[in-house]
């Protein structure tokens, strides 16, 4: 099917930056592009970014757009799959009902498949990572937000409308439901994605129970990330790590839940606060997922990290990319 000179690109885009690469036939990265994303300047500078990656992809070597077998983007939202409109991103908010896959055939003319980039992370980890060998599994991505994504009978289930897996928008608190207010309540997204994680922090620094984040960030709350969390915890800050433990036991939490309701064989833990800091959030979530699901299925769930790390979504999407217009088709 493909020749020496054939390559994909995987787009990875998150909610604050786009990271793409250009991988061959095998999707080892040949060469990557990483750019920061601002929502908040709108589909020009997105598209702009877009495709001056994607010639910077291919301006750095000798390949060409012909060369290009196909190209999958991994975008955060709902996404009509296989047509590739973002009916709604969080993360994204101008990307409302927007023919993402159209725009960008039309301006490269090279097969091109969108898709929830959580469910790309997960087949990418399916067919190339930490699940390959199994048939059911469960991919939880903590990163601005928290992302899910379901694998079962070997295929990814999108549900009737292309919205399962939207763990992050579960509940973790009953709602308060005063008069009027139409219920308010507390998410696993609010709780664990770094967003969360960090306005938590905030306090903390407020408080000055972190003296050594603070040493490095001041009250500056954009330069807390999961790396320079980590840091304050392995220079002594014992209330940052307070606080990842408690997130890490309400992952578990949620984890046994979905646990004893679709039996899955494994889970895989991804994002950026688990590359950062899965060594810390693992044990402490599977122990305590272990304290609540299922007698008979304790030690048989598996939970493990993301071998793509943070090549997951990219070359996920490449590879359901070529899954889906040389192999299996629409029966992805």
């Amino acid at each position: 099917m493909a020749g020496k000179k054939k390559y994909y690109i995987g787009v990875d885009l998150g909610g604050t930056k786009v990271l793409m690469g250009l991988l061959d036939k095998n999707f080892r990265v040949c060469r990557e592009f990483k750019a920061e994303i601002d929502a908040n300047q709108g589909e020009k500078v997105f598209l702009k970014t877009l495709f001056g990656g994607i010639r910077v992809l291919l301006e750095e070597g000798t390949v060409g757009l012909k060369s290009i077998l196909a190209i999958g983007v991994g975008c955060p939202g709902m996404i009509r799959f296989p047509k590739g409109v973002v009916r709604l991103s969080h993360n994204l908010s101008f990307l409302r009902n927007y023919p993402l896959r159209s725009k960008l055939y039309k301006a490269l003319k090279v097969p091109v498949l969108v898709e929830n980039d959580v469910n790309a992370g997960l087949y990418g980890e399916f067919k190339l990572g930490a699940a390959k060998g199994y048939d059911h599994a469960v991919g939880i991505f903590l990163g601005t937000g928290v992302g899910g994504g379901l694998i079962f009978n070997g295929k990814l289930y999108r549900g009737g409308l292309g919205n399962a897996g939207e763990i992050g928008h579960t509940l973790i608190s009953m709602p308060s439901f005063a008069e009027g207010n139409g219920g308010v309540f507390d998410t696993v997204g609010s709780s664990l994605g770094r967003v969360g994680i960090t306005a938590e922090t905030a306090l903390l620094l407020l408080k000055q129970k972190a003296p050594n984040l603070f040493d490095e960030v001041g009250y500056n709350i954009k330069k807390v990330k999961s790396r320079t969390l980590l840091r304050a915890i392995e220079a002594g800050d014992s209330a940052i790590a307070d606080l990842i433990a408690y997130k890490a036991k309400i992952l578990g939490v949620i984890m046994a839940n979905l646990a004893n309701v679709l039996d899955p064989e494994v889970f895989v833990l991804g994002g950026g606060m688990i590359e950062a800091m899965g060594h810390l959030i693992l044990p402490e979530a599977k122990q305590v997922m272990e304290s609540y699901i299922l007698k008979p299925l304790v030690g048989s769930v598996k939970v493990v990290p993301s071998k793509l790390k943070d090549y997951a979504v990219m070359k996920g999407a490449a590879r359901l990319a070529h899954d889906f217009f040389f192999e299996k088709g629409k029966d992805l």
